[in-house]
């Protein structure tokens, strides 16, 4: 049987038994990953090996002068991921060469939701049962976990969000 991931803290916060490992993670959830979800087929073709960029992200990768690994399809822009062994090109030695700037679906990880169970964590990630974390200084990730989930959807229904 599963230990819980939660706990309530001592001071009352929210934890989460998973600790971002960082550079001492013998997995890097930067690549090459692989294709487990082949029973699922996405609505719009979007392909595994393209990591979703943001509209309101883009700026970012120009400013910093990083937007020349973007794929432009449609009206959306991608990192394509390596097509030999499908890691991601800003994945450089072992470390994420555009971290601070990094895409909300790579911020993310390894978060996901279902439509089950709610938000998930990738289980076979190396941090899982390493250390507790309070779950608000996650925060910012679930939300970008979102932004892509709502993304989604609204290419796939034509829906547009008012801001």
């Amino acid at each position: 049987m599963q230990k819980s991931l939660l706990r309530v803290g001592d001071k009352g916060d929210i934890e989460i038994n998973w600790r971002c490992l960082r550079e001492k993670c013998p997995q890097s959830c930067c690549g090459p990953f692989s294709d487990h979800l082949k029973v699922y087929a996405p609505l719009k073709k979007i392909k595994r090996d393209e990591i979703i960029v943001l509209k309101e992200e883009i700026e970012r990768f120009k400013k910093n002068k990083m937007q020349a690994k973007l794929v432009k399809k449609d009206s959306d822009f991608y990192i394509k991921l390596n097509k030999k062994d499908r890691s991601c090109p800003f994945f450089k030695k072992g470390i994420c060469s555009c971290y601070q700037i990094r895409p909300a679906l790579c911020k993310a990880y390894p978060f996901y939701i279902d439509l089950f169970t709610g938000i998930n964590i990738d289980s076979t990630c190396p941090g899982v049962g390493k250390g507790w974390t309070k779950l608000r200084d996650r925060h910012a990730f679930i939300n970008a976990l979102a932004l892509v989930y709502l993304k989604h959807i609204n290419d796939v229904t034509h829906i547009q969000t008012k801001k």
